[in-house]
């Protein structure tokens, strides 16, 4: 797990440093359907919440079609039941291919730590882990030069629970988002 978080941030600033032609920042916010996918836990997990999610971002041009978009995102996540709810503090970098100059596509690993829990789970039992990685797919579209909207599914690959709490449960997350954003 440190690995890949050297790895990200790795990634990040040399994204940073980058001396692109078209630097691009601006903002995100829209919301989360998210769940959680687990075996080791009894209830209804089909019951996905509803979170917000808002966030900073840089756009730097690699290419003429292909760019790099870095951010920096608030995510509430989870499931419905308040003893499955968590939020995030998440670093995607995500790779945006431009089909057409209104279409792209994202691709890119999405590194988070956990910022907040429901504290008050009556069984104990939903202690969640600090990270969070997960691969995020999504597709996006500019409104204007300025405006964009982006559809994206983000697939855990880490086991979201706490191993070190003494209980045996495995989980990932999963959670689609939808959102709109402003380009300085």
């Amino acid at each position: 797990m440190n690995k890949i978080i050297l790895l990200v941030f790795t990634v990040l600033i040399t994204c940073f440093t980058l001396n692109a032609q078209e630097s691009k920042y601006g903002i995100r916010i829209g919301a989360n359907l998210s769940s959680l996918n687990s075996d080791n836990i009894t209830g209804d997990l089909d019951q996905s919440r509803i979170g917000v999610v808002v966030g900073f971002l840089a756009d730097y041009r690699l290419t003429n079609k292909l760019r790099i978009q870095p951010e920096l995102q608030y995510s509430g996540q989870g499931n419905k039941d308040r003893d499955l709810r968590v939020n995030y503090l998440q670093l995607p970098i995500l790779l945006k291919y431009n089909i057409t100059d209104v279409f792209n596509v994202q691709l890119g690993p999405q590194a988070g730590i956990k910022i907040w829990e429901w504290e008050d789970n009556q069984a104990g039992t939903t202690d969640f882990g600090t990270f969070d990685f997960a691969g995020v797919i999504g597709v996006g579209a500019n409104i204007t030069d300025n405006f964009f909207v982006d559809l994206r599914y983000a697939l855990g690959f880490a086991n979201v629970f706490d191993e070190g709490a003494g209980v045996n449960i495995d989980g990932t997350s999963r959670n689609i988002q939808l959102s709109v954003g402003y380009r300085l």
